[in-house]
C-alpha cells in the first residue's frame, strides 16, 4: 500500500475519532488479515464506507456510487487517495461486475459493497432485494464477511447533523467462509444475507439506553417527512432544535436524548414514514405538487455535471417540470427510472439516454410520489 494511502487513512482516522465515540469488535474476523475477502454491511449514515474501511489494514476497494465521482472532490479522493469501483444506484452494471473480480483475481484485493445501495433514511434497513449480491458472492468464492453497524443512524441521520460525539458501534464477523458459500444455494445466501443486514436503530438502542446529544436533532427532518399525522396535510412539515412542527398544527413532537420521539402515539420515524405513505395514496392523482431546487446534466463518463441553474418544479400525474428563466423541461413520469435518493437531498435519475440530478427541497415527498405514480410504491 503506497505511503499516500496511508497518510491519508491515518488523518480520516484522527479526524473521525475526534467526532466520533467508535466501539469496534471483532469475532472470527482478522482486519490484518492480507487475503482477500468479500465485505459486506448494512448502510446507516451516508460515510459508512470510510467508517469500516478505516479499521482494516488492507482496505477492501469500496464500490460507489458513480454519482459521486461527477463531484471533483470526490472524484479526486476515489481515483488518486483510494481505489474504488463506480456503480450507478438502482441499475445493475455489468462494467462493475468486471471491475469487482479483477479486484479479485488481478489486484488480490477485497471488495466491500453496501447491499441495500443507499443509507438509512429512517434508522432500518432499506428494502431491497439480495439476490444480486448472493450471485457475485458465489462467482467470487471468498470469505464473506459482516461489518454491523449499530447506532450509526442516530450518531448521524442522513437528513440531519451530526450528533455530539455519539456512539457508533460496527462488529466485524466472518458470516460465512468460501468453503461454506460453496455448498450452499443462492437463495440461501441471499436469505443470510438479508438477515446479517438487518437492523433497527430503536430496538437496539430499547436495550442499549445509549444518549444522543445534540440541539438540533430535528433540523434537517422536513426534507424527509413531508405528512401531518394530526391533520393529514401535506407540505406543513417544520423543524426547530429538537421540535418538530406543523403550519397547520404547531408543536407535534420533540426528540429526547435517546432518539426517541415524545408528543406522538408513536416514537419513531419509522412509523411516522409509513403514516405518510398511506396518506399519500390518498391523495387526488390530479393533485400537483411544488418544490425547488438547482438542476445538472450529468456526464456519468467524462465524470462531470452541468449547471442548468436553479428551478421551480411541478409534479402532476404525468409530468415533472422544471422551469427558470431560460429553460423548461418536462419529464414524462412514466420514462423517468433509475430514479434514486443520493446524499442528503439529490434526486438523480435517468430520461431518454441523459442522466440528471436535482438538489431538491423535497426529496422524499417527490421520490414518493414518483414512485407511487409508476406503480411502485
Amino acid at each position: 500500500m503506497n505511503l499516500r494511502v496511508e497518510i491519508a487513512r491515518l488523518g480520516l482516522k484522527l479526524i473521525f475519532h475526534s467526532k466520533y465515540r467508535f466501539v469496534i469488535t471483532y469475532e472470527d474476523f482478522d482486519r490484518k488479515r492480507k487475503e482477500p475477502f468479500f465485505l459486506i454491511s448494512n448502510h446507516a449514515s451516508l460515510n459508512d464506507p470510510l467508517y469500516v474501511g478505516m479499521n482494516i489494514k488492507h482496505y477492501p476497494y469500496p464500490v460507489a456510487s458513480n454519482i459521486l465521482y461527477t463531484h471533483p472532490v470526490m472524484k479526486f479522493a476515489l481515483n488518486h487517495i483510494v481505489k474504488s469501483i463506480p456503480k450507478r444506484k438502482g441499475q445493475s452494471d455489468i462494467q462493475t461486475i468486471r471491475l469487482i473480480l479483477n479486484a479479485f483475481q488481478k489486484d488480490k484485493r477485497g471488495i466491500m459493497i453496501f447491499p441495500e445501495g443507499n443509507s438509512s433514511f429512517f434508522g432500518e434497513q432499506t428494502p431491497t432485494d439480495y439476490m444480486a449480491t448472493a450471485k457475485i458472492v458465489k462467482k467470487i468464492s471468498h470469505d464473506l464477511v459482516m461489518a454491523k453497524i449499530d447506532g450509526g443512524f442516530f450518531s448521524s441521520p442522513r437528513w440531519g447533523v451530526k450528533r455530539r460525539r455519539p456512539q457508533f458501534h460496527i462488529h466485524y464477523y466472518t458470516l460465512h467462509k468460501k468453503e461454506e458459500l460453496d455448498q450452499m444455494s443462492l437463495e440461501a445466501i441471499a436469505k443470510s444475507i438479508e438477515e446479517a443486514i438487518r437492523y433497527n436503530d430503536y430496538e437496539w438502542n430499547r436495550d442499549k439506553h445509549i444518549k444522543y446529544k445534540s440541539s438540533k436533532k430535528a433540523v434537517g427532518l422536513e426534507q424527509y417527512i413531508y405528512a401531518c399525522p394530526k391533520c393529514e396535510q401535506l407540505q406543513t412539515i417544520q423543524t426547530h432544535k429538537n421540535d418538530v412542527l406543523c403550519t397547520s398544527c404547531g408543536r407535534l413532537a420533540h426528540f429526547n436524548d435517546y432518539h426517541y420521539l415524545e408528543g406522538l402515539p408513536f416514537d419513531n420515524l419509522i412509523k411516522w414514514d409509513q403514516i405518510q405513505k398511506d396518506l399519500l395514496k390518498k391523495q387526488p392523482l390530479q393533485r400537483t405538487f411544488e418544490s425547488s431546487g438547482f438542476f445538472y446534466l450529468i456526464d456519468l463518463i467524462k465524470g462531470k455535471r452541468v449547471s442548468l441553474g436553479k428551478v421551480s418544479i411541478s409534479l402532476n400525474q404525468k409530468q415533472m417540470i422544471l422551469t427558470n428563466t431560460t429553460i423548461q423541461k418536462p419529464f414524462d413520469v412514466e420514462k423517468i427510472y433509475g430514479l434514486t435518493l443520493t446524499q442528503k437531498n439529490v434526486l438523480s435519475f435517468d430520461y431518454d439516454k441523459e442522466s440528471y440530478m436535482i438538489k431538491i427541497n423535497d426529496p422524499m415527498l417527490f421520490m414518493d410520489r414518483i414512485k407511487m405514480l409508476k406503480g411502485d410504491l
